[in-house]
């Protein structure tokens, strides 16, 4: 795709009738970073959280005959940012529309969000072995942090 494609692609809040096609490019996201993929609880997970701006927002990437890419944008709370801050905990873009611009426009749009949403901080976090991604980030200002993500399943 040109380089004009893309930059005619819409980003724009997602819905509830974008569901569907959200669920395979999750599918995609979690094949490439080599995440277990649960359909049902992400299709339950997204659901929830498209229906309520309360957690967070969800963006797509339309190119007008097909979405080609999503970011996550989830509400935290830390006093260290003091108070309300955004984590990106998904942006992807098919393999096909890599190198557009897209990614760069997906974080400008988050950027804008949360500042006019009174949020100073956009975290996100990203796989060691993704040096493509890890340089990305850094040349458009997030900086890495000296600490590891530990998590532990409640269930």
């Amino acid at each position: 795709m040109s380089r004009s494609k893309a930059i005619r692609a819409v980003i724009r809040f997602a819905g509830a009738t974008d569901l569907q096609p959200l669920l395979r490019l999750v599918a995609s996201y979690y094949k490439f970073d080599s995440i277990a993929w649960h359909e049902r609880t992400c299709r339950r997970a997204l659901r929830k959280l498209l229906g309520d701006r309360s957690l967070g927002r969800v963006w797509v990437i339309d190119s007008g005959a097909a979405l080609v890419g999503y970011m996550v944008l989830a509400y935290t709370y830390d006093l260290e940012f003091g108070g309300l801050e955004g984590m990106i905990t998904d942006l992807y873009i098919a393999g096909s529309h890599r190198g557009e611009g897209l990614g760069t426009r997906m974080i400008a749009t988050a950027r804008e969000f949360c500042r006019d949403a009174g949020i100073g901080t956009i975290e996100l976090q990203v796989s060691r072995e993704n040096r493509a991604a890890r340089s990305f980030y850094r040349a458009l200002g997030f900086k890495a942090w000296d600490r590891i993500v530990m998590s532990i399943d409640v269930g």
